[in-house]
Formats: C-alpha cells, structure tokens, sequence
C-alpha cells in the first residue's frame, strides 16, 4: 500500500466528513435534508472502512472486508467501541432501504448524530497518525 494512496484516502474522507457534518447543523424540518445527510453519511461509512483498510495494509495488515478492517483496527487500539462500528457498517448496509418508513429514517438520522462525533475522533486519530506531507 502507498502513501499517496492513504493520503488520498484520507483527503477524500476528510473532505465528506465535513459535508455530514455541515449537513448536521441545518435544520431537519425538511425531508431532503434528513435523506441527504443519511446519504453523506453512506458516503463517509464507506470511505472510512476503505481508508481504515489501506492503514492498516499501510501497517502489514491485510482485511479483506470492511467488519474485518473495524475488527483489525479495534484490535490495534485504534477504535474504542467495535460494535459501534459494525452497527454503522449494518446501518450502511439498511439505510438505502428505509426511504419510505418515515419512523426509520428519523431514527437513523438520530443515529447519525450520535455517531459523527466518533467518525471525527477515528479521522482525527488517523490524520494525526498519518499526517500530510508538503
């Protein structure tokens, strides 16, 4: 695994964790922005699964799946709660589906917000593990 990779990884993480988190402070009155901020959120589970696994394979370590790469990352120190992180991997995998059961997505949006903060830590601890290069 390169550098350029990981840091590229990163930056793309980065930039789509900002989004979520731009998308958490407007006002939830609206339909659109309850789906548009559960979709950023599909957008950064994914990116931060694969940014985790070109870390660790960055480190020697190889997973092949994205509950492998949380268990392998867990394992190392590097995430607190490893269920918590496969509840957002199932929460990626159900949310694309919950669009039209209005109760779901209210829940899943208030899961989101419970979880940002956590996926800011992960990135933060990641950012500073591998920081930019000039």
């Amino acid at each position: 695994m390169s550098e350029r990779k990981l840091q590229d990884s990163l930056g793309n993480l980065e930039k789509a964790l900002s989004k979520l988190e731009a998308a958490l402070l407007i006002p939830r009155d609206r339909e659109l922005v309850v789906e548009g901020t559960i979709q950023r959120f599909e957008y950064v589970i994914e990116l931060m699964w694969k940014t985790l696994k070109r870390a660790l394979e960055f480190e020697g370590v190889h997973p092949k799946t994205p509950r492998e790469s949380v268990k392998e990352a867990f394992k190392i120190g590097w995430l607190d709660d490893e269920d918590e992180w496969h509840d957002m991997l199932d929460s990626r995998n159900t949310t694309s589906h919950n669009y039209l059961d209005e109760e779901l997505t209210e829940d899943n949006y208030d899961d989101i917000v419970h979880v940002a903060p956590i996926i800011r830590k992960t990135f933060d601890f990641l950012r500073a593990r591998y920081p930019e290069k000039p």
